[in-house]
């Protein structure tokens, strides 16, 4: 058998060289100095799987079970930082015994300050049952994200390991967003961006995170689009509109921010005519459509776009040089 072989399915994804698959696929464990030694070097070995998939794409999904067992040592590493005992009180025999994973992660993300980060922490915990109690031999391959997977996960690990301070003032932000951004959630506004103007109907979410290297408000924003009937009926899904704000200010219902390649940014309500009569012949095409074509538009470009936030965060906030996605 030729070990070094590429498979032939990455001809599907445009994938004609190692080096485009590195470049696509491929994850460094990018970490804080805070974050333990051992979860560095853990990491390490997810990296040489998602490349050595190249050979053997299943090697994708042992990349991903890898990924989620640092997850689990990282949450037990944290415990142990917040003298969260790993285990539970003796029984009347006198016999102790570990905790479970999930009475672990909630009792390191009962810590308000961390609280933010449980969903995140859960949701691995489930992949890594999924992959500790296999009912066949099957795998996802590429289709599975292990490389956005591997992105998100040393987001949250490296926000584990940030200082008190800094992820009470994560949390603070993020509450006061909510409601600072609930102006641009009804009507039409302008969002005035890389020397041009569109209008948009909503800031459909945001998180803001302090990096190490850069502080980040992330908005994914919901056009007016030109062509309605190809986006919701013809599913031609465009990609997500993701804004990345390395500063920014919220006053008078006017957003002002500079971008990651220092341009500036602007979203504000807009009353002109022509602006309300396209804002009116846009709901009234949406109203045209079926809910159901509109739920399902809703998924295929959001479940993208939160990706989209991890790779932008991952790229920019845990080292001193920026990458610009």
């Amino acid at each position: 058998m030729d070990w070094y072989e590429p498979e032939n399915i990455w001809d599907i994804y445009g994938i004609n060289s190692r080096d485009e698959f590195v470049e696509r696929y491929v994850v460094e464990g990018n970490f804080h100095n805070a974050v333990p030694e051992d979860i560095r070097k853990s990491f390490v070995t997810v990296s040489y799987l998602l490349a050595h998939s190249y050979y053997h794409w299943p090697m994708f999904d042992e990349a991903l079970s890898k990924g989620t067992l640092i997850m689990e040592l990282a949450v037990k590493l944290k415990a142990k930082d917040l003298n969260i005992s790993l285990e539970l009180p003796p029984n009347k025999k006198g016999k102790v015994y570990k905790k479970k994973l999930v009475d672990v992660i909630k009792d390191v993300f009962e810590t308000d300050y961390l609280k933010f980060l449980f969903t995140e922490f859960d949701r691995a915990r489930n992949l890594r049952n999924v992959k500790m109690h296999p009912e066949g031999h099957h795998f996802m391959g590429a289709l599975g994200l292990a490389n956005a997977n591997a992105q998100l996960f040393v987001n949250v690990i490296n926000l584990l390991f940030l200082d008190r301070q800094t992820l009470e003032n994560i949390t603070l932000i993020n509450d006061n967003l909510k409601e600072q951004l609930s102006v641009f959630k009804s009507g039409v506004f302008v969002l005035e961006y890389n020397d041009t103007k569109i209008l948009i109907v909503n800031i459909q979410y945001s998180k803001y995170i302090e990096g190490v290297s850069k502080k980040l408000l992330l908005l994914y924003i919901d056009p007016i689009f030109s062509n309605t009937k190809e986006v919701f009926i013809d599913k031609k899904y465009p990609e997500p509109l993701i804004i990345s704000l390395n500063s920014f200010s919220i006053e008078n219902n006017v957003l002002n921010g500079i971008d990651l390649c220092n341009k500036p940014i602007k979203i504000y309500k807009t009353d002109k005519p022509d602006n309300l009569k396209r804002w009116y012949q846009y709901a009234s095409e949406i109203q045209s459509i079926e809910q159901k074509e509109i739920e399902i538009y809703i998924q295929m470009n959001s479940s993208p776009a939160l990706w989209k936030m991890e790779k932008i965060i991952y790229e920019n906030c845990w080292n001193e040089k920026c990458l610009v996605n």
